[in-house]
């Protein structure tokens, strides 16, 4: 499936459809209360006001008109959530500060009810979050806190859910939208988006949307004397079959395809602690050469591809709901990086190893696949709702493959073409994931106001791995394998209290986990060494109140959370081995707040916020942390104040302006350790770390719709902030560094038709 064919075909359907008339889109009740949301964060439907934990919910509608169009986007607008972002399509979730830059994911991504991307370390799952598109969605939900109890693996920090829009076999519908968007420093791009919904009779429908977006440039490469070096685009489709043979059965067949593809990485050069990390200079973080420049000798194009196709069956079998979902999904990138300028050793980088070895100038290439499979399979029973005991059991199973490869190419410089040679070194990794888990909860309603949920869930794993390395540095080739097995047991407890119907205070007691896995390690590798990590888990306290008044003109959602972090997996090096590793506890304690306020008709404010203290409650330092330091990309403060007005402007068109205000505190950067020696005895010490700069943004809006038109002007980052969401101190010419940042300046227009 490709989109440009579809949109042109879903283009063709929207001009040639009737159109149907409506009545005026001023409505007088939800202009004048703030809109209940229905999510599934504990799978089922519930009102956002009834779950016991932190949930965050953004409707379709708000997503479109906010522009939050990716995970940078969206980051801003959740309490205590964070983004690390290094290209588009390779970013870090953080929720609560739980990051330390290890590559096991500590917060789970799902579609609907389908689990995504790995869940293993082995398959760098923190790494490939599923940065979707937010074009026809129901809505996001993100859960705070510690999800292992119905989410299971890799959701100790907590839970990202993508919820498509289903078919609806009541009504036809199609929606068309055409955008353009210019940013500063760089070039401008377009957009073309589609949607059709088709009844296909009373008990059944499809539903396909379709995207294509380019990914606008504005960073200049000055060694190859390139501008806008780091556009690309941003193409998926999606497509979804319903259907209801009976009224108590239900099939859904669903399928979604993303692929997001940069001409270069989002770098740029700065000064970095050339060849004193120990003693890092002020001014690092100054850029090298311009504040959107960089030098590499060659391109370094990245993809990143999603897949995943699902089937939910739901069937009410009157004492019960049963549900199956059954998922098969693949994910994995493709890219190239300039590894000249990494260091081998201090003061002697890949490219003097290239020019030693060919007696010329000459830097190395580094290509990089990854590809993960996974197939997985849940059932679950549970009771019909509103009665004195509720219960929900299931067992879940998962079977995962994933292949890495990375080669060192030797290229000329400075024409950056490969030389006649084989790669220096090749290395491929390969392992799989096995888990089988039995899970469930149930909530004893005491009285009308009372009631308490528990639940729990027992998981098995098993793992191997094996690597190969070889070529021309490399004899003889090696090959080294490895296994693990794993089991895992997390539980969750939440008294609920309905002090009114408005009103609701909870407790939560949770827990999450990651699991551990195998090293690959040489049979002759020391016996100090760890030829296996263990799981890390995570024990979430939290206590909220949730409160609406002034005739639902106010919203009032309130949490803190106090969560201590065990047995946590760092990238550690030990006796000259880089491997996997636990090591170091850690504390993380805030409050996060959701404030709505409609004040007179037609005007809405949000005001959504965090403070969190992450830190070290014990040393690792293999991996350079010492107790008492901050965790990775945790801003202690962060906040969104959202004003929007509307009102009837002429015929049956509304117009509306809005305003957001985003502040991101100042975070640090990952742990890193070098090699010294101290009195004869060889150790490590910390690498200081950079303290990232705070930034705000402001973005701006206005325009008019009705049932048929939609026009939006927009503009992202007025103030072109140049937020730093990334820095890495050891990539760059002259053992610079390097970071990533923020989008600039953006101004943008769409154009929406839409037919129901």
């Amino acid at each position: 499936m490709r989109a440009f064919p579809l949109l042109a075909c879903l283009f063709t359907i929207a001009i040639g459809a009737p159109a149907f008339a409506a009545d005026a889109s001023d409505d007088s009740q939800s202009a004048n209360a703030l809109q209940e949301i229905i999510v599934t964060a504990q799978k089922r439907s519930e009102r956002l006001h009834d779950v016991p934990m932190g949930v965050t919910a953004l409707p379709g509608e708000a997503l479109q008109k906010l522009q939050v169009l990716s995970l940078e986007d969206l980051a801003p607008m959740v309490p205590a959530f964070s983004v690390e972002s290094v290209a588009p399509g390779q970013e870090r979730l953080t929720i609560r500060g739980e990051n330390v830059g290890s590559i096991g994911s500590t917060v789970a991504t799902y579609i609907d009810e389908s689990p995504f991307g790995s869940s293993t370390a082995l398959a760098n799952g923190a790494n490939l979050a599923g940065d979707f598109d937010t074009w026809d969605l129901q809505r996001v939900e993100v859960l705070r806190g510690p999800q292992g109890t119905l989410y299971g693996a890799g959701s100790e920090g907590g839970l990202l859910k993508y919820v498509t829009t289903a078919p609806d076999p009541k009504a036809f519908a199609a929606a068309f939208q055409v955008g353009g968007e210019s940013v500063a420093h760089g070039d401008g791009g377009g957009s073309i988006k589609g949607m059709i919904n088709v009844p296909l009779s009373d008990r059944a429908a499809f539903r396909v949307s379709a995207y294509d977006e380019t990914l606008l440039g504005y960073l200049d490469n000055e060694q190859l004397n390139e501008k806008n070096i780091n556009g690309g685009s941003k193409k998926g489709v999606r497509g979804s079959l319903l259907l209801n043979p009976t009224d108590d059965v239900s099939i859904r067949i669903s399928a979604v395809e993303q692929t997001l593809h940069s001409d270069n990485f989002p770098y740029v050069d700065v000064f970095g602690p050339g060849l004193t990390p120990l003693t890092p200079p002020a001014n690092q973080l100054q850029p090298d050469h311009g504040d959107y420049t960089e030098n590499r000798f060659i391109n370094e194009p990245n993809t990143y591809r999603y897949e995943n196709y699902s089937t939910e069956v739901n069937w009410n079998l009157g004492w019960a709901n049963a549900t199956s979902v059954s998922t098969y999904g693949t994910s994995g990138w493709d890219l190239i990086n300039d590894a000249t300028e990494l260091q081998l050793a201090p003061g002697f980088t890949y490219g003097d190893l290239a020019a030693s070895i060919v007696g010329a100038p000459a830097g190395i290439n580094l290509p990089e696949a990854l590809n993960v499979r996974k197939l997985t399979q849940e059932f679950r029973l549970a009771s019909p709702a509103a009665q004195l005991l509720e219960w929900q059991i299931g067992a879940f199973f998962t079977r995962e493959t994933s292949s890495i490869v990375q080669n060192l190419f030797a290229f000329g410089i400075p024409d950056g073409t490969n030389l006649p040679l084989p790669a220096l070194e090749t290395v491929g990794l390969d392992a799989s994931y096995k888990e089988w888990a039995g899970f469930g909860d149930v909530t004893y309603h005491i009285n009308s106001q009372f009631d308490v949920e528990a639940g729990g869930r027992w998981s098995s794993n098993k793992q191997s791995v094996a690597e190969n390395v070889g070529g021309l540095l490399v004899s003889p080739p090696q090959v080294v394998t490895g296994d693990s097995t794993g089991h895992d047991f997390t539980y969750s407890l939440a008294p609920r209290w309905h002090i009114t119907s408005d009103t609701l205070a909870y407790a939560r007691i949770a827990t999450g986990y990651r699991p551990g896995g195998p090293n690959v390690l040489p049979p002759g590798a020391p016996a100090g060494v760890q030829r296996e990590y263990v799981a890390d888990s995570t024990i979430n306290f939290e206590v909220g109140l949730r409160t609406t008044a002034l005739d639902g003109r106010l919203s009032v959602d309130v949490a803190a959370f106090d969560i201590d972090w065990k047995k946590i997996q760092l990238a550690q090096t030990v006796q000259g081995f880089t491997i996997d590793a636990n090591g170091g506890t850690a504390r993380s304690q805030g409050v996060e707040w959701t404030l709505g306020l409609i004040p007179v008709h037609g005007l809405t404010f949000n005001l959504t916020g965090s403070y969190v203290d992450a830190k070290l409650t014990s040393s690792a330092p293999a991996a350079g942390g010492v107790d008492g330091d901050h965790l990775s990309y945790a801003p202690p403060w962060s906040a969104s104040l959202d004003g929007n007005y509307q009102w009837l402007a002429f015929s049956d068109f509304d117009a509306f302006v809005g305003a957001t205000w985003n502040f991101i505190g100042s975070r640090l950067n990952d742990f890193s350790a070098t090699a010294v020696v101290v009195n004869g005895v060889p150790g490590f010490a910390p690498v200081p770390r950079a303290q990232l700069p705070s930034y705000n943004t402001v973005n701006l809006r206005a325009g008019v719709d009705n049932a048929h038109w939609a026009l939006e002007l927009y503009a992202k980052n007025v103030g072109d902030s140049r937020g730093i969401t990334y820095y890495n101190n050891t990539a760059s010419s002259n053992f610079g560094g390097e970071e990533g940042l923020i989008q600039p300046r953006t101004v943008g227009i769409t154009v929406t038709a839409k037919l129901q």
